[in-house]
């Protein structure tokens, strides 16, 4: 029912007022006390107010003026009862509607009646408005959680992301989340307005218990679980308050945590007000939401366990292997000099049977030594401990000394080997004895696995980026192609490879089987070595073949600039800080070409000195889009030096720039290190000039 306040101090007017509005569904409340009616309006406690113009004991217009901001908020109608020749217009203005005295029910019944019908209708819009916007602040909450779960692996971070979801569009007192990291790893998070007492968090617990274990009821409990096992993790908002016991009577809402089977914990939310049917939904939306996140997270955690231990693996592999194949070493180089000791006669006549025996011995010492020395290379290779020196020169050189060497190997089958060189192939950057190593790998397979009267062609030639067939390339993540390439082919006319077999050439330990590849034997390491190698000059390395029709293995390396050999060893140390765990710092700087003054030609002649140069120490200069660049490579270096060094550069522009007989540097620079900055030598390089380009747009803002 309506309550309706009269302030009147007629009692005349009162009592007929009342009995007029008897008959509608309001009941008259009378007053004439200041601090009590502004009580009824400020608390909402009535629907309208009736105010008489001539009271004595009050100033209505003022009254008026005071409730205004009451009646405002709470939408409470005040209608003024005024003579007919009245002329306070200021109250009229102010009151929603007025009655003339001496009053007439009809007109005093219809104005009530009204005015509490629009009441009732802009109190049920207001309410709607409120539900709409609390139901659109939910939905907007309950998308912004959902993209911050689906953006996180981390499975407390989840945890959180969903608890703060559940508090920005519930305002809960109190949340208890019961979550599983792992048989022995159990948390019980508690979000709270108030602190808890001891009692509460003891209840708390119990109750999470009790309630996965009514989750399993007729099925397996995937945990045994006790109040021992569990570990509390509290979030007090306001510590100086306490929550006790009688916050359980609070509402709540429970939802389990899951997918499937997959159960990963539970949540309970308490709040003193009565939860509605859209925060039950929006609720259990946000606990199935953050599910399928937490089941992600969860494979990720494995995955992580799995390759670490995999890793560890790895590197127990290539450290056995290293230790073992030194510890081998030596002795067979003892009795390699033995062998040789006792060939030679030195140690006493040698009869044919004795020869043929102790030659034998040789050779096998020999092909052991062979096998030790590519696992020696395998474990280098594989953890980046492969030592490289590029130098500039021509492929011919190394290929031509391969072919030399297996010359007299080819001819003892009647084996025709032959070169085809190309006398004008490009220099590049390659380090001889690694690319010896590989086509000596190639030629030795080739004449293994050709018959007698066969014939073998190694070749060398130019070649763009457009004439490598993609598609043969084997094993090749994210390739990086240049635009000139020098190719090597080593083809013969042997057994072949059967188009099954072609994509495990190149894996560890792998042979063919074949008759007479295990007549051959061999240890399956040869390729898999020269396929790091190449891809360790930037290069690739394929191959095609027929059976009974003969097989050509070909391998290019990059025709590479100052620039992109910087790059390679670039990448060649960053290989190596990352098995040591270390750093490698990269400063860049950046000059106009037709600049007057050059910083960095001050630099190179050694006039300024801003990086003490060591034997590890690299610096390429290069020109490019009318800028001149200077880059340093400094190897093993941290944050400290990277800031020592930013500072030396910018100490000495300051002090430069301050004699004004000089010309000021129109220099920029950018330093970065591996690996915050980026993880190989592109990205690095990629970083510092993004880096050079920030800084140059904030020089012309500025």
């Amino acid at each position: 029912m309506a309550k309706i306040l009269l302030v009147s101090d007629d009692e005349k007017q009162n009592k007929l007022i009342t009995q007029i509005l008897s008959k509608t569904p309001a009941a008259v409340i009378t007053s004439v006390d200041e601090s009590a009616v502004l009580n009824y309006v400020e608390k909402a406690l009535v629907s309208l107010v009736l105010i008489d113009e001539s009271i004595k004991t009050l100033d209505a217009l003022i009254l008026c003026k005071k409730m205004q901001a009451y009646t405002l908020k709470e939408n409470i109608a005040v209608i003024s009862l005024v003579d007919s020749k009245t002329e306070n217009i200021e109250l009229l203005k102010i009151t929603n509607a007025c009655v003339t005295k001496p009053v007439n029910d009809k007109i005093l019944s219809a104005c009530v009646a009204s005015n509490l019908k629009l009441k009732k209708a802009v109190d049920t819009l207001s309410t709607n408005n409120s539900e709409l916007a609390k139901s659109l602040y939910q939905l907007d909450v309950l998308y912004n959680t959902s993209t911050q779960l689906a953006g996180s692996l981390d499975k407390q971070k989840l945890i959180n992301i969903m608890i703060d979801g559940l508090e920005k569009s519930l305002s809960f007192s109190l949340s208890s989340t019961l979550v599983f990291n792992d048989e022995h790893h159990i948390d019980l998070i508690i979000n709270s307005l108030y602190a808890i007492s001891p009692r509460l968090e003891h209840s708390l617990k119990l109750r999470a218990i009790l309630s996965y274990r009514a989750l399993f009821d007729k099925k397996r409990i995937p945990y045994d679980l006790n109040v021992n096992d569990i570990t509390v993790i509290k979030n007090i908002k306001h510590p100086l308050e306490e929550y006790d016991l009688n916050i359980l009577k609070f509402d709540n809402l429970f939802a389990p945590i899951n997918v499937g089977e997959k159960f990963f914990g539970l949540i309970e939310v308490f709040r003193e007000s009565d939860f509605s049917q859209e925060d039950t939904t929006c609720f259990q939306t946000l606990a199935r939401q953050v599910s399928l996140p937490l089941e992600n997270a969860a494979l990720y955690e494995e995955i992580k366990k799995t390759n670490t231990k995999l890793e560890k693996l790895e590197r127990l592999k290539s450290e056995f292997i290293s230790i073992v194949s030194h510890e081998l070493r030596t002795p067979l180089t003892a009795i390699k000099n033995s062998l040789e000791i006792c060939l030679s006669g030195k140690a006493g006549d040698v009869s044919s049977i004795m020869d043929k025996f102790l030659n034998m011995a040789k050779r096998n010492v020999t092909r052991l030594s062979g096998i030790i020395n590519d696992l020696l290379d395998l474990s280098k290779v594989e953890a980046g401990k492969m030592d490289f020196k590029f130098e500039r020169t021509s492929i011919n050189t190394p290929v031509e000394f391969i072919k030399n060497t297996f010359e007299n190997v080819a001819k003892e089958k009647n084996i025709d080997l032959v070169l085809e060189k190309d006398d004008n192939i490009a220099s590049t950057y390659i380090d001889n004895q690694r690319i010896e190593q590989v086509v000596s790998n190639l030629v030795s397979n080739a004449i293994k696995f050709t018959n007698e009267n066969g014939r073998i062609i190694v070749k060398t030639e130019n070649i763009k980026q457009s004439d490598i067939d993609k598609t043969k390339l084997i094993g090749v993540e994210n390739p990086v192609f240049y635009d000139e390439y020098i190719k090597v082919s080593v083809s013969d006319s042997g057994i072949g490879i059967a188009p099954e077999d072609l994509k495990k050439v190149f894996d560890q330990f792998q042979q063919i089987e074949n008759s007479l590849n295990r007549k051959n034997g061999g240890t399956g390491l040869g390729l898999p070595i020269a396929k790091q190698l190449i891809e360790a000059h930037k290069g690739f390395i394929w191959v095609e073949s027929e059976v009974n029709r003969g097989t050509t293995f070909a391998f290019v390396i990059p025709v590479l600039s100052e620039k992109e050999k910087f790059i390679l060893d670039l990448d060649k140390e960053i290989s190596k800080a990352k098995s040591c765990e270390q750093n490698v710092l990269l400063v860049a700087l950046n000059e106009p070409a037709e600049c007057k003054n050059s910083f960095i030609d001050a630099v190179l002649q050694e006039k300024i000195t801003i990086i003490r140069k060591t034997s590890n120490t690299k610096e390429v200069y290069f020109e490019e889009n009318g800028k001149k660049c200077l880059v340093f490579m400094i190897p093993e270096a941290d944050k400290f030096a990277q800031s020592f060094i930013e500072k030396k550069i910018e100490s000495t522009l300051c002090s430069v720039n301050a004699e004004t007989n000089k010309e000021k540097y129109d220099i920029l620079y950018s330093s970065v290190l591996y690996p915050d900055n980026g993880e190989d030598a592109h990205e690095l390089m990629e970083t510092a000039k993004d880096l050079l380009s920030k800084q140059k747009t904030e020089m012309v803002e500025a």
